[in-house]
C-alpha cells in the first residue's frame, strides 16, 4: 500500500514511520523545506535518516499545485495528515502561519483527494485543544469554541475533514488524542520530556502554570498503532465506518501538573526543586477526553498504562544524555 505522510518530522511522524516500514507500506514523505517555522531538524526522522527508506517530497503545503501533482501522481491508498506548528508558544508568534499550515495545506489535501483519487483514506490528526472552554470530560459532541489561534486552527481542519467526508464523500476521519510523551520528544516545554530532562540533569523545575491545571495523556506507542486500527476499521466491509467521524484517544486519567511532576521524580528518584511561575495566560486549565465512542465504535483499549509509558520515557532519556554526556 502506498501512504502520503505529512508531519512526519514531528514528534508522533518519527514513531509512526518504523512502524509504516515495517508492515510494508511504501511510504511517501511531504516535508517543508530547511527554514520553515514547523520545520523540525532534531526530530527522530533526521536522526535516524528514514529518508533513506522512504520517498522524501520537500515541498509547500499551502501551494496547492504542489500538492494537486504529488496526489496525482502517487495516487496513494492512504494519507495521514499531521502537519502543524506544535509548539504554543511558537504558534501565538506566528498565528497567520499557524492557522494556514493546519487549515489551508488540509484544504489542498483533501480537495487534490476528491479531484484525483477519491478512494483514498484520509487520516486527519487533530487535537484535545480543539475543546477549549467545555468542561471536562470532553466527548465528540461538544461545540467548539476556541480561544487561541493553534486551536482556531485545529477547529477548522476538523471542519473542513468533516464536510468533505460529508458532502463530497472523502473518505476520512479525525483523531483527537491527549498529550502525547514517551522518548525523542525534544521539544522541552512539554511538561513529560522537561521535568524528566531537569531530574536528569539535577535543575530546578520552572512551572509556568500554578500547578493545578489538569492534563490527560496518551503514550506514544498506543498513538501511533490507532492509525493502523482506523485504517482497519475504515475498510471493513463487514461493518461500515462513517466517513467524516472524530474519536478521541487518551489514558482518561485526569492529571493536575504538580501532580505530574511528582509522579515523574518519584519515578526518576529525584527530589529536584520545584518553583511556581505561574506565567500561564492562555492555556485551557483542565483537560480530560472520553473515549468511549472509539471504545465502542472501533473497540480501542490503550495497550500502555500511564506508568509503563512514563518508566520507557525515561529510561529513553537516561540513555539518551547518558550519550550525550560521553561525546
Amino acid at each position: 500500500m502506498k501512504i502520503i505522510l505529512t508531519g512526519a518530522t514531528g514528534f508522533l511522524g518519527g514513531w509512526l514511520i518504523p512502524e509504516l516500514l515495517n508492515k510494508s507500506f511504501e511510504v511517501v514523505v511531504l516535508r517543508s523545506p530547511k527554514g520553515k517555522i514547523s520545520y523540525q531538524s532534531n526530530s527522530q526522522y533526521f536522526i535516524k535518516k528514514f529518508s533513506k527508506y522512504c520517498r522524501e517530497e520537500v515541498l509547500n503545503l499551502l501551494d496547492y499545485s504542489a500538492v494537486e501533482k504529488i496526489i496525482k501522481e502517487i495516487k496513494p491508498d492512504v494519507v495521514i495528515h499531521m502537519a502543524a506548528v506544535g509548539d504554543i508558544t511558537v504558534a501565538k508568534d506566528n498565528p497567520k502561519y499557524t492557522y494556514e499550515t493546519s487549515s489551508n495545506s488540509t484544504l489542498n489535501l483533501l480537495e487534490a483527494i476528491r479531484l484525483h483519487c477519491p478512494n483514498s483514506l484520509f487520516l486527519s490528526h487533530t487535537t484535545d485543544k480543539v475543546y477549549g472552554n467545555n468542561i471536562t470530560p470532553f466527548d465528540e459532541q461538544m461545540k467548539f469554541d476556541p480561544s487561541h489561534i493553534y486551536s482556531a486552527a485545529k477547529v477548522s481542519q476538523e471542519h473542513l475533514t468533516r464536510i468533505y467526508a460529508e458532502s463530497y464523500g472523502v473518505r476520512a476521519a479525525t483523531v483527537r488524542c491527549g498529550n502525547y510523551f514517551g522518548g525523542y520528544d525534544f521539544n522541552f516545554s512539554r511538561i513529560v520530556p522537561y521535568v524528566i530532562k531537569s531530574a536528569i540533569q539535577k535543575n530546578k523545575i520552572q512551572l509556568r502554570s500554578d500547578g493545578t491545571f489538569t492534563r490527560d495523556f496518551l503514550y506514544i506507542k498506543d498513538a501511533v498503532m490507532i492509525n493502523f486500527l482506523l485504517m482497519d476499521k475504515m475498510t471493513n466491509s463487514d461493518n461500515p465506518f462513517k466517513y467524516g467521524s472524530a474519536y478521541n484517544f487518551s489514558l482518561e486519567i485526569e492529571l493536575s501538573v504538580i501532580e505530574i511532576v511528582n509522579k515523574l521524580l518519584k519515578l526518576c528518584g529525584s527530589k529536584t526543586e520545584v518553583e511556581i511561575i505561574s506565567n500561564a495566560t492562555q492555556e485551557t486549565p483542565n483537560m480530560l477526553l472520553d473515549c468511549k465512542k472509539a471504545k465502542k465504535e472501533l473497540g480501542w483499549l490503550p495497550k500502555y498504562t500511564l506508568e509503563q509509558g512514563l518508566n520507557e520515557t525515561i529510561e529513553f532519556y537516561s540513555s539518551y544524555f547518558s550519550e550525550k554526556n560521553k561525546s
